[in-house]
């Protein structure tokens, strides 16, 4: 006979996307693949913070720099980036999936209520696709809102 401990904290799976300035927290659940960083073609959105579109799987995706989006300047040397395609529940994207730029390889973290810390802030402006302000693993990174992304893609986007 087997005992069972139900007290036992559940572990989440997560990934820290490398930025210049402070890393990105993602659901792993929500990441479907890192690639090597690719040639984009121009995007015909006019935002700055989309760098164009790249193929992926038959489907033409646009390429986000979520630096841009929050007002930081976009270094110019490619280095090791890599692009992340995650899935955004968003029914009015024409598909549900876009690319992340990240300026490395990520990384995967546990998460519990041991290793994630929500901090205090100020809050984000409601136009900003940013959820919250963390420490994980005594390091500071930001939760993209990935539905409020996807509604500022889709309003740019032809």
């Amino acid at each position: 006979m087997h005992s069972v401990d139900t007290g036992a904290a559940t572990d989440l799976q997560g990934l820290l996307i490398p930025q210049r300035q402070m890393p990105l927290l993602l659901p792993s659940s929500a990441v479907i693949e890192i690639l090597g960083y690719r040639e984009v073609s121009e995007s015909a959105a006019d935002a700055s913070w989309i760098l164009g579109s790249f193929s992926w799987r038959n489907l033409v995706l646009p390429l986000v720099s979520m630096e841009r989006v929050l007002g930081v300047e976009r270094e110019g040397k490619r280095g090791r980036k890599r692009i992340i395609v995650v899935h955004v529940f968003s029914d009015k994207l024409k598909t549900p999936f876009m690319g992340i730029e990240a300026t490395g390889m990520p990384r995967l973290v546990s998460l519990n209520e041991e290793t994630l810390e929500v901090l205090d802030g100020e809050p984000w402006p409601d136009d900003w696709p940013i959820s919250d302000r963390v420490k994980v693993q005594d390091l500071e990174a930001l939760i993209p809102d990935l539905d409020r992304l996807g509604a500022l893609l889709q309003k740019v986007t032809p």
